[in-house]
């Protein structure tokens, strides 16, 4: 664990706002140094403005990072500025709706190309990295309470983030296994006051919606940023979680969750999977709670 971020050179990818935008200022205010990316690059701008008046050091990179080509990017620009990594944030993530029968192949692809693939295509080239430096170094991968839970909506989206745990799970144990110098953490909040709601806004052209396609024209479709919106904008504020986070990466834990209304149901879905009963209801766990 990293508890000391004097002078330390920091990767946050989706950094241009929400919970990016957050642990990288909180980053700087510790002291850190930063390489922030995001696929809108001019959003960065106000908050490298941030950081500067921070007195930190902070340079900014437009990436896509659902592109294997554009994280080799981030890559070897962190390398040309800095010459090592020591703090690594996965954040960059978008959510889609629909059923499993009803949303299109090319929100899939984002979805998880996004959410899942960039961790895989960043660790791929940072932890040789890091392991390098032979000094302690930090992973924080943003993956959200929907990786240990499910709900009926949105399969895509929790899919995706468990896809995420699993891969953050299995990374970790390889890393302790062979005793490197990487901690890594995963970071599942529930509802917090973000954008999310707004992804569709910087799809990436090639996943841009596609007219032709009854789905983009339909209720469901319309009705899904806005009932995201709603929820977010009536949830936890944003600062004090990651006030949380910054205090349990200082204690050294894998998950790192900070909405504690999701113990009970985490407790007891792993029950019902212990008994091979079902998935668990969450509506029906809440009303015996």
């Amino acid at each position: 664990m990293i508890t000391d971020y004097t002078n330390k050179k920091a990767v946050i990818t989706g950094a241009a706002s929400g919970i990016g935008k957050a642990l990288a200022v909180g980053m700087a205010e510790r002291g850190a140094d930063l390489l922030i990316a995001d696929i809108r690059g001019e959003a960065l701008e106000p908050v490298a403005d941030e950081i500067r008046a921070l007195g930190r050091d902070v340079y900014t990179l437009q990436a896509d990072v659902s592109l294997e080509d554009e994280c080799q990017k981030i890559f070897d620009k962190t390398m040309e500025i800095f010459g090592r990594c020591d703090i690594l944030v996965n954040n960059a993530g978008v959510s889609s709706g629909g059923s499993v029968t009803s949303i299109p192949a090319r929100d899939i692809y984002w979805v998880y190309e996004t959410n899942v693939y960039s961790h895989w295509y960043m660790m791929k080239r940072f932890i040789p990295q890091m392991e390098s430096q032979g000094d302690k170094c930090q992973i924080l991968n943003v993956c959200s309470i929907a990786g240990l839970i499910t709900l009926a909506d949105s399969p895509v989206y929790f899919s995706s983030k468990h896809a995420a745990v699993a891969l953050s799970e299995c990374v970790w144990k390889t890393l302790k296994n062979k005793g490197s110098n990487i901690d890594l953490a995963i970071f599942c909040p529930g509802f917090i006051q973000t954008n999310l709601w707004d992804a569709d806004s910087y799809r990436p052209a090639r996943y841009a919606v596609d007219d032709s396609d009854p789905y983009y024209s339909s209720a469901a479709f319309r009705a899904y940023p806005v009932h995201i919106k709603e929820t977010l904008d009536n949830s936890e504020p944003l600062q004090p979680m990651i006030d949380k986070v910054f205090d349990m990466l200082g204690k050294d834990q894998f998950f790192i969750l900070t909405h504690d209304q999701f113990d009970g149901l985490i407790r007891a879905q792993g029950v019902f999977q212990a008994d091979m009963v079902r998935p668990i209801d969450p509506s029906l766990f809440a009303k015996k709670s």
